[in-house]
């Protein structure tokens, strides 16, 4: 099992921000407002020979709401499990009174600490950050997560203080799932419940998932990244500012996944949100599974499936060629077929035919139904696929003003109906070819 490093801190200090700048990605939330972040979130880090997984946590706050009390849970949890606690704190701000409870809450739990005063952006500022001495730590790094500054010599007090297996090749590639759906559809319920603990708070307030929430799981001895996200809404304006980086960073979230599962309310039906999101996937050209959560609450449930099913096909008649399934996330019903139809179509996704598969198509096709419009016969030369994930096929034609949408799509069939690609989008092009002419 990989070490475990842990960021915890109040909020504000720049506990995202020190995450994106160790994972290279600008993958949590890091606004102004206290709480952005409500989740714990893992990411795997290499550096040199080592491997570790980095957690970013909520900020630690007084608050004793329902909400809080369950994000303080998450820290908790988080602490126990770490090898190592990046006590962050604020070298602008100084020493803050909550720094201190930390602090007593960190010592008590015997974890190596390493505090981490940020926003100090020059050896100047270093001489003010003195006073976080008092916190009683004798490891402390001054860093600028926003600026990058002393983020190597972070690093390698981690890379010192860690001992783990130095073999760095890759076992596998783990397949990345994304969730994706409109607020309260079952999605953080869905993560919890394959995790077998609550990664991802649920709350009866819309929106509790702001940012996307990446925890590994191991269903049926393989190991995937499941990635929570903000419920999306669709299109339109967003509420503030939170709601719009919460959409930004799951469109982000969508494009770093291999797999999109799009969650619907079995008690809502397909909604107009349901469609946009749906569109939003096709966009990002992923392939996607439909998994209509709530299922169990459903009556007379194989005729409503069939309802369920032909409402769907009609109204995303765009994506007729993703599979649907019917799960609970409360009673676990079918949930591991979830990842079974997730591995099927990524690779269906990752396929690549061969020349004379493709060829022998064609030419049944060019046979089978000629294509003629204002008198001119179009004509398919060739096909090639020249690309995977999503597949996507080049058409040498003799005219490509005469390529009809409809004829597009009935090739886009021909080669559902011959090689599956069961789940994923694939890409159709088109280029003219030309006639070698002879040199005498």
């Amino acid at each position: 099992m990989l070490p475990k490093v842990v960021i915890v801190g109040r909020p504000n200090v720049g506990k995202s921000t020190l995450f994106n700048r160790f994972i290279g990605k600008r993958k949590n939330i890091v606004h102004e407002m206290s709480g952005t972040t409500r989740d714990r979130n893992d990411y795997e880090v290499l550096w040199k020979d080592k491997k570790f997984i980095i957690t970013d946590t909520a900020g630690w706050s007084a608050d004793v709401s329902s909400l809080s009390k369950n994000m303080s849970r998450q820290i908790d949890i988080a602490i126990e499990e770490a090898n190592i606690v990046l006590f962050v704190v604020d070298g602008k701000a100084g020493v803050h009174p909550v720094d201190f409870q930390i602090a007593r809450r960190l010592r008590l739990s015997q974890k190596k600490i390493i505090l981490v005063v940020n926003k100090i952006d020059g050896q100047a500022e270093e001489v003010k950050g003195y006073e976080f001495y008092e916190l009683g730590f004798k490891n402390i790094i001054f860093v600028s997560a926003n600026h990058g500054r002393c983020i190597h010599d972070l690093l390698n007090e981690i890379w010192e203080n860690i001992e783990c297996d130095r073999e760095t090749k890759e076992t596998g590639e783990i397949l990345k799932i994304i969730i994706v759906g409109r607020p309260n559809a079952g999605k953080s319920s869905f993560i919890n419940t394959v995790a077998k603990e609550e990664r991802s708070i649920v709350h009866d307030i819309p929106g509790t998932t702001r940012d996307s929430v990446a925890v590994h799981v191991q269903v049926e001895d393989r190991d995937y990244i499941l990635i929570d996200t903000a419920g999306l809404r669709g299109g339109g304006k967003t509420k503030d500012d939170m709601e719009y980086l919460s959409s930004l960073n799951t469109s982000y979230a969508i494009e770093d996944a291999d797999v999109a599962v799009l969650f619907a309310d079995a008690s809502q039906g397909i909604g107009d949100n349901d469609i946009k999101i749906a569109r939003l996937l096709l966009e990002k050209k992923k392939p996607v599974v439909i998994a209509i959560n709530k299922w169990d609450i459903m009556e007379g449930k194989e005729e409503t499936a069939k309802r369920f099913t032909g409402q769907i096909r009609k109204r995303v008649k765009f994506m007729s060629w993703a599979d649907i399934i019917f799960i609970s996330a409360k009673t676990g019903q079918r949930l591991n077929k979830v990842f079974k139809k997730a591995e099927a179509v990524f690779e269906q996704y990752s396929r690549r035919l061969k020349q004379d598969e493709l060829n022998g198509v064609i030419k049944d096709v060019a046979g089978r139904k000629p294509y003629v419009s204002k008198g001119k016969t179009l004509k398919l030369k060739e096909c090639s696929q020249v690309a995977s994930e999503p597949p996507v096929f080049i058409f040498s034609v003799n005219d490509i003003a005469l390529v009809h949408f409809s004829y597009k799509r009935f090739l886009e069939n021909s080669l559902r109906d011959k090689f599956g690609f069961c789940g994923t989008p694939i890409i159709l092009k088109f280029k003219r070819y030309y006639k070698k002419v002879g040199i005498n």
